[in-house]
C-alpha cells in the first residue's frame, strides 16, 4: 500500500488491517528484551560480560579485576542474573558465574558497529 492515515472508510480499514497484520512480535518478548538491553547499559556490567565472554569467574577474581566492591559487583551480578544475561553455578564452596550461551555474541556485535566507520 502506499497511501497513509484514508480518509476513504473503506481504504482505512484495509490500512488498518494491513498494519495489524504488520505486528508480529510479543510484548512479552519486548519486554525481556527491554530488561536486557537496561542491563547491558550500565558500564560496570558491560565490563562482567566482557570478562565472562573471556571465561567464567568467581565473585572475587571479578571484584579484583574490576576495582570495585563486593556488594557493588554482586548487586550488578544481581541484575544480570535476573535477566538471564549470566548464569551461577557452585564449585566447591565457590560461586561461579558464566555467560548465558543466547548472549556470547553480544559483544562481537557491538565490536562489529564501532568498527564500521562512519560514511
Amino acid at each position: 500500500m502506499s497511501y497513509c492515515c484514508p480518509a476513504d472508510p473503506e481504504k482505512k480499514k484495509e490500512w488498518e488491517e494491513q498494519l495489524l497484520r504488520e505486528i508480529d512480535y510479543q510484548e512479552e518478548d519486548v519486554d525481556k528484551a527491554s530488561r536486557v538491553f537496561s542491563a547491558l547499559g550500565h558500564p560496570l556490567r558491560l565490563k562482567i560480560v566482557y570478562f565472562l565472554s573471556r571465561r567464567d569467574h568467581c565473585v572475587c577474581e571479578l571484584i579484583f579485576k574490576l576495582n570495585e566492591r563486593q556488594n557493588l559487583v554482586s548487586h550488578h551480578l544481581t541484575i544480570m542474573k535476573n535477566c538471564g544475561i549470566i548464569e551461577p553455578y557452585n564449585s566447591s564452596k565457590w560461586r561461579f558465574y558464566r555467560l548465558n550461551p543466547e548472549f556470547g555474541s553480544i559483544l562481537q556485535i557491538v565490536k562489529q558497529m564501532q568498527d564500521k566507520k562512519p560514511e
